[in-house]
């Protein structure tokens, strides 16, 4: 498309591009606690897993997994791996988004934290739960927290100026001149 302005002739080209609508900074917090038979704790990885964002009217709920791999040491000192997912959802307020086919919806990780003790278990009575260990001596307690930041963008199409060319204005006034009788004359036109 060319657009004719005063002495510039834009052209312009139609562009798909992802208007933001806004963005926030959400927290998350999880807790859990798993028997172990650790007499140390090497270190413990998040991050996270699988989501899925549902959009609402000036919200967007947040629901995933934070997968967390624990590396201990075992009382006949061997070191050992157990993984852990714990599921948690978030509520992000983001003015002016609604439902859509053109929204889109960027998750980045700003940073995701994990403390931890190890504490003695108290002896339980017999449990038929095959995924509890009756032999663990030890409770992990475990608290993570990410900070995610959330990004509601939109689809829209945008005219954008792909190039400009610049006619010179013409002076009115020039200056001729006439040769008569050997006399310059000028003229002002």
């Amino acid at each position: 498309m060319i657009i004719h302005k005063q002495n510039l002739a834009l052209t312009t080209e139609r562009l798909k591009v992802l208007r933001v609508i806004g963005e926030k900074v959400a927290q998350v917090v999880v807790e859990s606690e798993i028997p172990i038979n650790a007499i140390k704790i090497d270190k413990i990885d998040a991050r996270l897993g699988p989501f899925e964002d549902h959009v609402f009217e000036n919200k967007v709920v947040k629901q995933g997994i934070i997968h967390k791999q624990v590396f201990y040491v075992d009382t006949k000192n061997f070191v050992r791996h157990i993984a852990e997912d714990i599921p948690y959802m978030l509520t992000v307020e983001i003015p002016g988004v609604k439902p859509s086919d053109f929204i889109e919806i960027q998750n980045h990780l700003v940073d995701i934290d994990t403390d931890y003790q190890l504490v003695p278990r108290r002896p339980q009575p017999l449990s038929e739960d095959k995924d509890v260990d009756a032999a663990a001596r030890f409770i992990l307690r475990q608290k993570v927290v990410a900070h995610i930041l959330v990004k509601a963008s939109e689809w829209a199409q945008v005219d954008v100026v792909t190039g400009v060319q610049l006619f010179p204005k013409i002076n009115s006034m020039q200056r001729s001149f006439c040769h008569k009788k050997h006399n310059l004359v000028n003229i002002v036109m």
